[in-house]
Formats: structure tokens, sequence, C-alpha cells
């Protein structure tokens, strides 16, 4: 098993040469998200989504950055709310410190998910708002 990348440079080349389908599997899993759900975060069709093979399929680099985006914003999520389970309920949840926008949603665009980790950041040192 590959290494997670130790520098920002790393992350790009890995993200453009294509990150391995298994990898957005495990996203799915961890998340609790259907195959419907995994589409929409990562920005393709769910036919499309049907047709990978775990063991072999690559993400193009949009899907991918868009699931670090979303696997970072669980890592984060899961270290605040310390758990899991707690932390995908919380992404697929409307937060009312967010607009009552969903965190998921908005982390399929940079801003958004700068909006959902500001707000983790206020959470974890008392300044839920």
């Amino acid at each position: 098993m590959a290494t997670e990348p130790a520098t920002a440079g790393e992350w790009v080349r890995r993200i453009q040469s294509g990150l391995p389908a298994a990898s957005a599997f495990a996203l799915k899993a961890a998340l609790r998200l259907n195959n419907a759900e995994l589409a929409a975060l990562l920005g393709v069709s769910a036919r499309t989504l049907a047709r990978w093979d775990p063991a072999r399929s690559r993400l193009d680099p949009v899907s991918g950055d868009r699931m670090v985006r979303s696997a970072r914003l669980l890592a984060i999520a899961e270290e605040v709310l310390e758990d899991r389970a707690a932390a995908a309920r919380w992404l697929k949840a409307p937060q009312r410190a967010l607009g009552n926008a969903v965190p998921l949603r908005l982390a399929e665009t940079d801003v958004g998910a700068r909006a959902v980790e500001a707000l983790l950041g206020r959470m974890e040192h008392g300044g839920y708002t």
C-alpha cells in the first residue's frame, strides 16, 4: 500500500496522475453514502460510478480533488467530534451555522470546503455559531 503524500506537491502529483477508485469507495463506506451520494460528491454520473472497478479504475483529477477535499473534512470533523459516525452524520446534515447548508454539499467547491473547515475550527475552540 502506498504511503500518504508528505507534501502538497506530492498530493498534487498523485491527484493529477489519478487516485485509485478504491479510495473513493473507502470514503463512501466511511461516510455511509449510497452510490448516488458518492457520484454527486465526486461530480460524476451514477452510470460512470457504476462502471468503475475499485481494483483498476482511477479517478480523474477533478474527482480526485473533490474526494481528497471531502476526506480531509471527514478527518477534521472526526477530530473535532471525537467519533467517526458522528462526524459522518454532521457532514451530511444541514448546519445552522452554514445557513442550513449541508457541509458535504458545500465541499463540492473549495470556497464551501473552507467555510466548513472554518466552522469546524470554531467548534474545536468553543466558538460555534
